[in-house]
C-alpha cells in the first residue's frame, strides 16, 4: 500500500500560512516575502546581508530584494560594514524596533491558529517531528551539494 505524502500536507499548510501572514501583515507594508528577514535581523541587529542569506539558507538575490523591500517600508536601514566596504550591514529603525511586539503578536497567533485543538504532547511531538525533518531534509541537501564538489 502506497505511503501518505507528508510533502503532501507541509506544502499545503505552506501555502495556506503564507495566506494567513499576508493578510495580518498587509496593513503594515509587510508579507510573508519579508517577515522572516526582519525576524532574523531584530535578532541579529548588524548582521551582513551576506550573512543574512547564510543564516537563513536564502540566495543573495532574494535577500537583497527582501531588504530592499523593509528598507522602503522604513523597517530597516542599511550601512555600509566598516572593515569591508563591499557589504552592507542591515540595522533596525525606530518603526522597526516599534513593530517587533505587533510582529510577535501576529507570530504568536500564527503559531495557535496551527494548534489548535492539540493537546501540549501532541504539540510537543510534532515539534520534534517537523525538526526531525527538516534535519533529515538539509542532510540530504547537505549530501547533494558535497557529491557536487
Amino acid at each position: 500500500m502506497k505511503q501518505e505524502s507528508f510533502g503532501r500536507y507541509i506544502s499545503a499548510i505552506y501555502r495556506h500560512l503564507q495566506i494567513l501572514i499576508n493578510h495580518e501583515l498587509s496593513e503594515y507594508g509587510m508579507g510573508s516575502g519579508q517577515y522572516y528577514f526582519f525576524i532574523q535581523i531584530c535578532s541579529n541587529e548588524g548582521i551582513s546581508q551576506k550573512d543574512l542569506s547564510k543564516l537563513i539558507k536564502i540566495d543573495k538575490t532574494t535577500t537583497a530584494k527582501a531588504i530592499k523591500k523593509l528598507e522602503y517600508e522604513g523597517y530597516i536601514y542599511r550601512k555600509q560594514d566598516s572593515t569591508d566596504k563591499r557589504y552592507n550591514n542591515v540595522y533596525l529603525t525606530e518603526k522597526g524596533k516599534k513593530f517587533i511586539p505587533i510582529l510577535t503578536e501576529k507570530m504568536e497567533n500564527m503559531t495557535t491558529v496551527l494548534s489548535n485543538g492539540m493537546t501540549d504532547e501532541q504539540r510537543g511531538i510534532t515539534l520534534e517531528t517537523l525538526k526531525f525533518m527538516l534535519n533529515n531534509t538539509i542532510d540530504s541537501i547537505d549530501e547533494i551539494k558535497n557529491k557536487e564538489k
